[in-house]
This record gives C-alpha cells, structure tokens and sequence, in this order.
C-alpha cells in the first residue's frame, strides 16, 4: 500500500478519537443514561405540573377495561357445557352422530332430515323396443311392417317400414332386421327378432328386440329428488360423485343394483357457529317399493228370485 496514504489515515483516526473523548468527558453535552437524584426530581416535577395529554383530543373516549367487559367472547368450550374445573368430575357419554365424547349434561342437538330420496338405480334403457314384425301383402322383406312400443309412455308406432321416414317420430329410421335361431344353455331352442334403429335425436344406432328393452350397461342411472322440493332432482352415474345441496354435502358411496339400494355420505355442520367442526350422516336408501295394483271389488250379481211354480 501507499505509506502516504497510510499516515493520512491513522492521523484521521487519532483525530476521530481525540474529538469523541472530548465529548463525552466535557459536562453538559451528552445527557446521562440514568439521571443523578436532583436530575430524577426535576423530572417527576415536570411531569406532574404538565396539563393532561387526553384534553388535546376530547373526542377521543378513555380507556377502560369495564367498558368491553361484556363484549369479551365466551370460550367455545363454555358453550358445550365442559368445565375445566380440576376439582370438578365431568360426566361424559359417547355421541355417536359427532363420533366423539361430549358432557352427559349437554343439550342434545336433533339432526336434521336427511334431504334426499332415491327414485331409481340402473342400467338406464333404451326408449323403444319391438313390439312385433308381420310381412306385408307382397309376402317380400322389404315390405315387412314393424310396430315399436314406448316403454315409457306405453305408446306404439305401428306400420313402420326400413329405410322408410316415420311420420310419428321423424328422428327415428329402421336399419335392419334379422331373426336369431339358438340354443339357449338349458338346450332349449330360442328364437330372437333383432332390429337396428337410428336414434338420431338419441344420437346412436340401438339394437332392439322383442323380448326386453335394450340396456346399456357400461353406463349407471343414479335419480335422486328432494324431499321437500318436488321439483329438484339430479342423476348420478357412479361411486365418488358429489354434489352440494341445501348447505351439505353428499357422496356415493356404494351401489347395489340387485337390491336396488345406494348409500350416501352427507357431510354438515350441526353447528352453524362452528362451520368447520363438521358431521358425517350416512345413510342407505332404496328404491320405494310399487304400490300393489288396486283390486276392485267384484259387484255381487243380483240374487235370483226362487219362483213357486202354479198348481
């Protein structure tokens, strides 16, 4: 390094230094960190004798701890009646529907209904089926008549032919036809009339016969409605769907198409003060049984009249 520079700057330090110790000996010019006994006094005096610092703003209302006394929250547990008394013996009982322990002196809180009914689960089905296939006059195959039945409206469209437009329904047209000869695994002979319609207002070409109506088994028809709203439904198709009504939340949890029975897991808060402590309701429901057919009674026939013959 430069030896000039060097003594230039340890003259600046001396220097530096010189000036701090001159400052801090000389008196007066650096307060004390812990004011002598006449410097305390002077203080307190001067503190005293001051006007309030709360007049310089009136409109701005004093300090106290008994007006928010009131206003103070009651700790959660306070409102689920436990007592953190140590000299005192709670009583607890298991609450099934919360899935935990709660005082036995505790209000009980009524679930509420479980919302929902099912109206149906299955493989959904197509809307027409053949009814029957007769050959015209002309004993020809491209003269055969079909009639389709509605299994829903329990309706026909009779005189249908192939290829031929169908003035009852427009978006339908008949492809083909062709019968099936079988055994079935019993040996017993079979024979199946089988139809390909397009459905274009369905969007598919559909094989129909005449024995049941078509299903579509790679696809699941879950019909749900409210209980209290006869106007709202929805359709589900499989296990894990969700959905949000009336401020729960619901969830396939199984299907069981044979029994014709789903179960639902609806997630709630049975407290609406406490939203994120929620409650599991699961439930099973099934399709409602049809109600039986109603038997009219049969009118009795008139009695006949015994006749005394004349003598």
């Amino acid at each position: 390094m430069n030896s000039r520079k060097d003594i230039i700057l340890v003259i600046l330090g001396a220097l530096l230094l010189v000036a701090g110790a001159a400052v801090v000996l000389t008196p007066g010019l650096v307060a004390p960190v812990v004011p002598d006994e006449a410097g305390k006094a002077a203080a307190i005096t001067l503190l005293k004798e001051a006007a309030p610092r709360g007049e310089a703003y009136p409109s701005t209302p004093r300090a106290s701890l008994e007006d928010n006394v009131l206003d103070w929250p009651t700790p959660e547990e306070n409102d689920d009646n436990w007592d953190y008394d140590l000299f005192t013996t709670i009583d607890v009982v298991w609450d099934s529907a919360l899935k935990e322990y709660v005082p036995r002196s505790r209000k009980a809180e009524e679930m509420p209904p479980f919302g929902i009914a099912l109206v149906s689960a299955g493989h959904p089905t197509y809307t027409f089926m053949l009814d029957q296939s007769t050959l015209g006059p002309g004993k020809k195959e491209e003269d055969r008549l079909f009639a389709l039945k509605n299994v829903k409206t329990k309706q026909y469209l009779d005189d249908c032919k192939l290829n031929k437009p169908i003035a009852d329904a427009p978006y339908l047209t008949l492809k083909s036809y062709k019968v099936i000869k079988g055994k079935d695994a019993d040996g017993i002979p079979f024979t199946r009339n089988l139809l390909t319609v397009d459905d274009r207002q369905f969007g598919q070409i559909v094989e129909i016969n005449d024995e049941k109506p078509t299903e579509f088994t790679a696809r699941t028809d879950i019909i749900i409605s409210s209980t209290s709203d006869p106007t709202w439904s929805l359709t589900l198709h499989a296990v894990g769907d969700k959905f949000n009504y009336n401020g729960a939340q619901y969830a396939v949890k199984d299907i069981d198409l044979p029994n014709k029975s789903v179960s639902f897991d609806k997630t709630f808060a049975l407290n609406p003060k406490k939203p994120k402590k929620l409650t599991s309701d699961p439930q099973t429901l099934t399709v409602p049984a049809p109600p039986p057919p109603v038997v009219k009674p049969k009118t009795p026939s008139p009695a006949t009249k015994a006749t005394t013959p004349k003598q």
